[in-house]
């Protein structure tokens, strides 16, 4: 497994580079130029979710330039304390990068502060920065206050987490790799969605694309699966409590894939149903995209944390993945 590095050397470490976006800032990093083609896949169940607006009597371009709007006036300033306790998280961290991951140790630190009124609050990213809401910066002062920064600190875990994300975004072909060879999933490209799903999707910030499939079974009885966030309650969705995770059919004819089902099917599994494939990865959270799947089980390996199920064997295949790959 990769090596962590001790506190003491942590402490005698240069600053990391961070920079805290100010309110323009973040505006515009979350509401113009290319940050706008995220909200042209939002349809109207999900921006709901994701902004708790009711969009009512309106068509799509105008929901979308209100969802725009509430992401732009969700943006506040950090305090002194917050802005404390993140140099001081990323100061410590820095240097267990330098030696684990070169590549992220390189990558500097950008941070947006928003309300919890987007995104159900949840961490995300946009860009090149790390969207946190409020409650989540009151929990890091809290950990800060308590001098709670180290291998087994969840706030470690949590930005090495969206900073996989940000790298992604930069390296999509770097984690290609990773997705294909250890984690055994498989590119593919589909034509546009059938209706169905899209009135219904979810569109993750950190993977807002699933063209990555899965197949499970061998010979004649082998299907393969995508998995896909669905959101039930579309007048008044909650997120993230009212997601339905699930893996929808799709089939291969020569070089080209197409929806099963064009029509909503009645039997769609739960992706935490199918257990052959939950058991493949030792982090068992998120299993939705390979974006997430390793931005989890990273954040485990390059801060030298406790590992969950360390009988798995992808642990040393993605170890050896990012010995090679992240320097």
């Amino acid at each position: 497994m990769l090596a962590s590095v001790a506190c003491g050397a942590a402490l005698a470490a240069a600053p990391s580079n961070v920079h805290f976006l100010s309110r323009d800032e973040a505006r515009q990093a979350l509401t113009e130029g290319a940050a706008r083609g995220f909200y042209a896949r939002l349809q109207l169940v999900e921006m709901r979710a994701k902004t708790g607006l009711e969009l009512k009597g309106t068509d799509l371009d105008a929901a979308r330039e209100q969802v725009i709007a509430s992401f732009g006036a969700s943006v506040v300033d950090f305090t002194p304390e917050e802005q404390a306790a993140l140099r001081d998280a990323t100061d410590h961290l820095q240097p267990v990068l330098e030696a684990a991951a070169p590549l992220y140790a390189h990558t500097p630190w950008s941070f947006i502060k928003v309300k919890a009124n987007i995104e159900g609050g949840l961490p995300h990213t946009r860009g090149d920065s790390i969207v946190l809401a409020e409650p989540v910066l009151a929990s890091l002062v809290r950990a800060h206050a308590k001098r709670a920064f180290d291998q087994a600190s969840p706030v470690w875990l949590l930005l090495v987490h969206e900073q996989t994300h940000v790298i992604q975004r930069r390296h999509p072909e770097l984690f290609a790799t990773l997705y294909t060879s250890v984690f055994g999933f498989q590119h593919v490209d589909l034509p546009a969605q059938p209706d169905w799903i899209g009135t219904v999707r979810m569109t993750n910030p950190d993977a807002p694309v699933s063209d990555w499939a899965f197949a499970l079974g061998e010979g004649a009885l082998q299907r393969w699966l995508l998995p896909e966030i669905l959101v039930d309650h579309g007048d008044h969705p909650q997120m993230p409590a009212d997601f339905r995770v699930v893996a929808l059919r799709i089939d291969q004819q020569g070089a080209t894939w197409a929806y099963t089902d064009q029509a909503a099917p009645t039997d769609t599994p739960l992706l935490d149903d199918l257990k052959e494939y939950v058991e493949r990865f030792p982090v068992r959270d998120e299993l939705f995209h390979p974006n997430e799947i390793a931005a989890g089980m990273l954040s485990y390996l390059l801060i030298g944390a406790p590992l969950p199920n360390p009988q798995s064997p992808m642990w040393s295949q993605t170890s050896a993945w990012a010995g090679d790959s992240l320097h």
